[in-house]
């Protein structure tokens, strides 16, 4: 999963890049940097302790910064939006402590600018699209009719300023895909806070929030593990800022793991609630959903109650089941095919 970092020149992205990621930002503009945070499953740490695997891979959530410069916070905006285009989630930074010479913190009228600017956005490249389809027609072109139905539907909702991921027929939609419509991702807001803030702080908006202590959890990010841990208990702080970001943005996706285990490697998969055991297949390699033959499944709770895949089978709880079957969270699936 991608995650785009944006926010106004001075809302501490950099500093909440480095929080996220553990790396340093370059002191260089114009430059777009990538990073990623490990996801926390106690389940998968237990299923390594029992398969002793040469590798333990858990699922990962990349970040992405970039940090164009304009001529002022606006233009900066606009430049950074282009970049995060392909990115399945929006995490909009915004300020919440006081730095010289710039204006007292607003972080409410911050979400709100920069969400007008994502609907403004998107109603040019609609607009553009309509343009072009409208011109296609003319020259005897049929297009496609479901398209142009939901760019109307787009349009109309971009006019009422309302944002496209209120739609999920707009969001999911596979025509629509390709152009990377910024209001139709789901947004995180992180209230970037003071260390002596408060990390329950809300803004005025029903959307998805959170407060980070943004400068705090970057000196964290750097720790060894021990003193990581001392200093979030000094701060009173139960776990990384990366990990309460990682979870919420999972929660507010409605995203879910599934994994593969064994000698080798003891894996975890990122699906979305819902998706269907082909679908899970080729999150692994495509070659395993063209040849799908059938997934062999036990609940990780069920396995961890059984000890072994053949206890598990001694109580009926290991399944064979097919293309449409529901992957469920926690579920442990090895995929028979062939090709």
């Amino acid at each position: 999963m991608k995650a785009g970092l944006i926010g106004l020149p001075g809302s501490g992205r950099d500093t909440v890049f480095r929080a996220l990621t553990g790396l340093e930002t370059l002191p260089g503009l114009n430059e777009q940097r990538q990073g990623e945070a490990l996801v926390e499953d106690p389940r998968l740490d237990w299923l390594s302790s029992v398969f002793n695997p040469k590798k333990h891979t858990p699922a990962r959530v990349e970040f992405f910064l970039s940090r164009p410069q304009g001529q002022n916070p606006t233009e900066s905006l606009k430049l950074s939006l282009e970049k995060v285009r392909d990115t399945d989630v929006l995490l909009t930074v915004l300020r919440n402590f006081d730095f010289p010479g710039l204006d007292s913190p607003d972080p409410a009228g911050e979400a709100a600018s920069i969400e007008s600017e994502l609907l403004v956005t998107d109603y040019v490249t609609v607009e553009k699209r309509l343009e072009r389809v409208s011109e296609e027609r003319k020259k005897g072109k049929k297009g496609d009719p479901e398209e142009q139905e939901l760019l109307e539907l787009a349009k109309s909702m971009l006019e009422a300023n309302r944002p496209l991921r209120e739609e999920r027929r707009i969001a999911s939609a596979p025509q629509l895909r390709g152009f990377g419509f910024l209001s139709a991702k789901p947004s995180l807001l992180i209230v970037n806070c003071p260390d002596d803030g408060d990390d329950s702080s809300r803004i005025g908006s029903q959307a998805p929030q959170m407060a980070l202590r943004g400068s705090l959890e970057s000196e964290i990010s750097r720790l060894e593990p021990e003193e990581a841990r001392e200093f979030q208990a000094d701060y009173g702080l139960a776990e990384p800022g990366r990990a309460r970001v990682v979870k919420t943005v999972y929660s507010m996706m409605d995203l879910i793991s599934f994994f593969t285990v064994g000698d080798d490697e003891c894996k975890a998969w990122t699906v979305s609630r819902g998706e269907d055991a082909l679908s899970a297949a080729g999150k692994i390699h495509s070659d395993i959903r063209k040849g799908f033959i059938r997934a062999e499944v036990v609940a990780y709770d069920d396995f961890r109650a059984s000890g072994s895949f053949s206890e598990a089978k001694k109580k009926g709880l290991f399944r064979l089941e097919g293309k449409t079957y529901v992957v469920a969270d926690g579920d442990i699936v090895h995929f028979r095919f062939n090709v």
